[in-house]
């Protein structure tokens, strides 16, 4: 497998970004604390670049998959990913908008950082559920309502589904598919065993 495309409920942080409108987010502030980031470690260390943890070319095909089923559709902004399961306090969502993110949301990280590691394209169709708790004229955010507009969304996913799997055609083209090539920093001589074997899916091909 090659590619990822994650469809995930998420909340507003822009008046313009309204809920049942979908969003293929470009980049992603995580925000969690307790979650495991990296397939590596136990004596194999990868510093994986991740500046753009989404693939600008899978996220292409996303959007024309999704502005084809007639969905007001986004293309851009950052994705502000939280531990959850709690909701956002209103002094959190105040706080997430000043620093400029668009969505919030409790997917894609580390998801998307995993899939980089995988050397596998990540892409996000994120639909927007409600304005978090930040807006002043709507209702604060509920399970409820998250399933609401999932509901009326799951037409809008199914055909963007179709749609994408007639456009993914060929060989990539995108720089996700080598992202290990520079990014393995441990001397192959000293990983353990163990290790090189638990790995071997990902690294084989780098290490001799």
């Amino acid at each position: 497998m090659e590619r990822v495309i994650s469809i995930s409920a998420c909340g507003s942080l822009r008046e313009d970004f309204a809920p049942g409108h979908i969003v293929i987010p470009d980049n992603i502030f995580d925000n969690t604390k307790n979650r495991v980031r990296t397939f590596f470690g136990e004596g194999l260390v990868a510093h994986v670049g991740v500046a753009n943890p989404f693939c600008p070319d899978l996220s292409d095909v996303v959007e024309t998959a999704v502005r084809a089923t007639g969905a007001v559709t986004h293309r851009g902004g950052s994705f502000i990913v939280i531990e959850g399961p709690r909701f956002s306090t209103m002094a959190e969502s105040n706080a997430f908008r000043a620093w400029g993110m668009s969505i919030i949301g409790m997917t894609a990280a580390p998801e998307a950082f995993l899939a980089r590691e995988a050397e596998m394209c990540y892409a996000t169709m994120a639909h927007v559920t409600d304005y978090d708790v930040w807006h002043e004229s709507e209702t604060p955010v509920t399970v409820e309502m998250v399933i609401q507009i999932l509901n009326k969304n799951t037409r809008i996913a199914q055909e963007a589904i179709r749609n994408l799997i007639r456009e993914l055609k060929g060989e990539r083209s995108c720089e996700c598919g080598s992202a290990l090539s520079s990014a393995l920093i441990t001397d192959q001589n000293v990983i353990p065993a163990e290790t090189r074997s638990k790995l071997d899916l990902l690294v084989g091909k780098y290490i001799k």
